[in-house]
């Protein structure tokens, strides 16, 4: 895949997977790695960071309405039934933190990045997409709150 590096992958899927169990106290497993295609997923609520330094891209964080419920209920420890402000605010954290875990196992590797703030969608049955010069990578993941994506799309600069 013309500009991807694998040295970026991995240290994703390692911080995700380590900040649901410790954020979260849930075990998550990568179900399947894919490249991402034209846009048939539909989600739910999306946390989106911007890369920028020696590669350009972004990380993005896909979760079903249900699974976010779930996802941020376990985080912050409070039983919420629907999406709302609290919801938002705890996807957005989220990603951040991925990213933040993300971007310190890149540095260990020689690797510099700056992050931007989280932006976070709501709504329903929307479509992620990506450059089409850029080649995005989507780690999905499964756990007992339920399904979810980890997109890494970066450019080496």
């Amino acid at each position: 895949m013309p500009g991807l590096h694998v040295d970026y992958i991995n240290p994703f899927i390692e911080a995700t997977v380590n900040t649901f169990a410790t954020m979260c106290s849930t075990e998550v497993t990568r179900d399947r790695i894919s490249l991402k295609g034209e846009g048939s997923e539909m989600y739910g609520i999306t946390g989106i960071i911007g890369l920028s330094g020696e590669a350009s891209g972004s990380v993005v964080l896909n979760l079903p309405a249900q699974a976010a419920i779930n996802v941020v209920s376990s985080f912050v420890g409070e039983a919420y039934d629907d999406i709302n402000a609290d919801v938002v605010d705890g996807v957005g954290e989220l990603i951040n933190i991925i990213a933040g875990d993300s971007k310190n196992r890149l540095s260990e590797k020689g690797y510099t990045f700056n992050l931007s703030l989280p932006k976070i969608v709501v709504g329903r049955n929307y479509v992620t997409s990506q450059s089409r010069s850029t080649p995005c990578i989507v780690l999905s993941f499964l756990s007992e709150l339920g399904k979810f994506t980890i997109e890494v799309s970066l450019t080496k600069s």
